[in-house]
């Protein structure tokens, strides 16, 4: 029987992917039983083809569009045969015995209901990985650039060299039960960005969430974000909204439409005028502007589209 099935959403990230494919095969335990599926958002990079020729024991569907994050992730969550569930980014690398470890916490907590392990940069210093939860206060002090006064987001760096209970994780390695999908549903479809925060605050019903330190995998962040600032913005700012509709008051759901509008103006007209400065400026005045036109269709058209 499959103990653990891994299930990695690939777009256009093949030397990325290859890598963490590698890291699996080569640091897994011949004791524990893995599948991985590996789901591929009709990358232009030679990502399948690549895949078949190195790795021909992974499951590979091919779609002929971008799904997105969490429609692609569902598509591997319900074909996996695994006991356990691990949702893994393509730019990551598995550390250690990172795999077995998962797999004996897990078995040995029977109160978790996710266990996020450890995420580092590509230089190994811990990347903050895990949150409390996100409310409309954050995205109103954040706004008013009073979030490094006010962080009610992050924890303490300290305490991310300890193992505790965490509110939320990131979806760059979560590793569950796959029965616990039946309990509370799949990835949102309709969030990207906010997608595992969303997973994370419905699994908090059924169970704690453990930041797992003894546990390591590399996470090269920011890869996709860096290729298309529009898509990237956009969507992390959309998606904040939906959260906020789908979990929050209606007062909460207001206030954030207020202050997400504050915030891509302030934004958009900062780098307006820095924009003859630097590229970086001019793209990121662009993708402000791109997501003003995204929150007015999103607010007025209720266009909830996932931008890709």
């Amino acid at each position: 029987m499959t103990e653990i099935s891994i299930i990695i959403v690939n777009y256009n990230v093949k030397q990325l992917l290859l890598q963490c494919l590698k890291s699996i095969y080569s640091k897994a335990n011949d004791t524990i039983l893995i599948e991985t599926i590996v789901i591929d958002n009709d990358s232009k990079d030679d990502s399948v083809a690549a895949v078949l020729k190195e790795f021909p024991q992974v499951i590979l569907i091919e779609n002929k569009f971008n799904a997105g994050f969490s429609a692609a992730n569902n598509q591997g969550i319900n074909i996996a045969k695994g006991e356990f569930i691990f949702l893994l980014n393509p730019d990551t690398e598995i550390v250690g015995d990172a795999l077995s470890q998962l797999l004996n916490f897990m078995r040995s907590n029977t109160s978790c209901a996710v266990v996020a392990p450890q995420l580092l940069n590509s230089d190994k210093s811990i990347q903050p990985s895990v949150w409390k939860n996100h409310s409309v206060a954050d995205l109103l002090i954040e706004t008013f650039y009073l979030h490094k006064l006010f962080d009610l987001i992050n924890y303490p760096d300290s305490k991310l060299n300890t193992t505790f209970e965490a509110k939320t994780a990131s979806g760059a390695a979560l590793f569950f039960r796959k029965k616990l999908v039946s309990k509370i549903g799949m990835l949102d479809e309709n969030l990207f960005w906010m997608e595992d925060i969303d997973f994370c605050f419905r699994a908090q019903q059924h169970g704690s969430i453990i930041y797992l330190n003894t546990t390591q995998i590399i996470h090269h962040s920011g890869q996709s974000q860096k290729t298309n600032y529009n898509i990237a913005i956009a969507n992390q700012l959309i998606s904040k909204l939906k959260y906020y509709k789908k979990n929050s008051s209606v007062i909460s759901v207001i206030a954030a439409n207020i202050a997400c509008f504050i915030f891509i103006l302030t934004r958009l007209f900062a780098f307006s005028i820095l924009m003859n400065i630097k590229e970086i400026y001019k793209l990121k005045a662009k993708a402000y502007f791109y997501s003003l036109k995204s929150f007015f269709k999103y607010l007025f058209l209720n266009d909830n589209s996932i931008y890709n």
